[in-house]
Parts: C-alpha cells; structure tokens; sequence
C-alpha cells in the first residue's frame, strides 16, 4: 500500500513562536522540509496535520498556495489528529503512516525511504531510526501502520501519549518495534525548537549553499569537518517537549 506522510506542525510554538514559516535561508520553514521530501511530497502523499486554532489559518493558508493537502484537528491530542489526518486520506489497516515533524528543516527524503524499507522488510509494527539514546534528532522518522495508530488512539490514556502519538505503540509491550539509525555517525541536536537552534541550522544551510538538496550524510560530512557550526545551540536539549510532558502527565478522559 502506498504510504502516508503527516508532517505535524503548528504556529504556537512557546519556544519559538511561529518557527514553522519562519524564514531560514531564505524560505519558510516548512517549504525546506516539504522540497527535502522530494518524491514523498511530490507523490501527493503528504498531508500537513495542524489544528484547529485561528492561529493556524495561515499554515492552511500555505498549503493551498503550496498544493499540498492539510488537515485540521485537536490542538493538544495529537494522536487523535493523526488518526482522523490519515483517515482523511483513505488509511485502512495495513496502510504504513509516516511521522515526519516541522522542526526538522534539514530533514531528507533518503531517510524516509530508509526506514520505509526497514519497516516493510522486518515486517514491523513500528519502526524509527531515532532512539533513546542515539537520537538522530532533526531527521526523525517513525512508521506504523494505520491499525497500529488506531489502536493507540482507542487505547492511549495518559497525556503524554496524546500529545506525543507515538509512546504508547513504543512502551505499551503490545507491538513489534524495530530500531536502526540511518547513520551511524549521528550525535546532533538538528531540529528547530528555539532561536540558538534557529541559527545553528541556518549555519548549516550557509555552508553547503549553494546547494540546497544536500542529503544528511552531506550534512554529517560538514559537521564531521565544522563541529563549530553547532557551537550556537551548544546548550539545546533533544526532546525537552517530551521531557515536560512526562514531569506534567496525568490520565485523561
């Protein structure tokens, strides 16, 4: 079955307010990402999951000049966003849906595919190739299948397995996980959640421009040469949200 791609995203960010289509090297946010994407954008698979807040009607706004698919859902219960996102788009149960954040500007479409071909050769229920502790954090990838998700958002009852979609299929015991990172280099804090983070991306993008459809082996390349580019967001925490979010849990309705 063709794959699902919901790239979740959202303008209230409290760390950095309105990063999605903050400019970065001189485009939004999320345009990098959705280019990087490459043939999973251009496949008409990709749908941007954001919510319903009036904040983000421009994000629904950028969809349509972008023409790409964009659904609208809960703000705080994002696993019942993804679900009724890829509901949308036709999911049945064995459709494979692919998790894909909005602060991961550098994030490439070798990835993706990678762990596509993971997950369908070990025959998985759930696969990511960023993982406690070898995190490959601003390329994150998770794929499930669209029963797997169904079954997480009937039976997720904490908060932050609401907030986060995919804990509960990872800790829950009752699915088959598989793990393997893309590159075995890997040890950097990529993804965009505050301005220091902000600049050390753009940093990235400086170096390799002006090419701009690097892969992220290139990208390990340059920060294998210039570890000083990550000298700006030195202090960034990976998963900081998750980390609140577990300080903060509770069970809900």
């Amino acid at each position: 079955m063709n794959p699902i791609v919901i790239i979740q995203a959202r303008m209230g960010s409290s760390r950095l307010p309105g990063k999605v289509l903050k400019l970065l090297a001189g485009k939004p946010q999320l345009q990098h990402l959705l280019d990087r994407l490459g043939r999973f954008t251009g496949s008409g698979s990709v749908i941007i999951a954001t919510t319903d807040h009036p904040a983000d009607d421009v994000l629904e706004q950028f969809c349509a000049e972008q023409e790409v698919k964009c659904f609208r859902g809960s703000e705080h219960d994002v696993l019942d966003r993804y679900y009724r996102a890829a509901k949308s788009a036709g999911a049945s149960a064995g459709t494979p849906v692919i998790r894909v954040t909005s602060d991961c500007p550098l994030h490439h479409e070798d990835v993706v595919r990678f762990a596509l071909d993971e997950f369908e050769r070990h025959e998985l229920d759930y696969f990511s190739n960023s993982f406690a502790p070898h995190y490959e954090d601003g390329c994150d990838t998770e794929v499930f299948r669209f029963d797997v998700l169904e079954r997480a958002r009937k039976e997720a009852k904490l908060l932050s397995q609401r907030e986060h979609v995919t804990p509960f299929i990872k800790d829950s015991g009752l699915f088959l996980c598989g793990y393997k990172k893309y590159d075995s280099r890997y040890k950097y804090k990529l993804s965009v959640d505050t301005p220091e983070d902000h600049a050390a991306v753009e940093g990235i993008f400086e170096a390799l421009a002006p090419k701009t459809d690097f892969t992220i082996t290139d990208v390990v390349d340059l920060l294998q040469k210039r570890p000083d580019l990550l000298e700006a967001n030195k202090s960034s925490v990976i998963n900081a949200g998750y980390s609140k979010s577990l300080r903060e849990d509770r069970k809900v309705e």
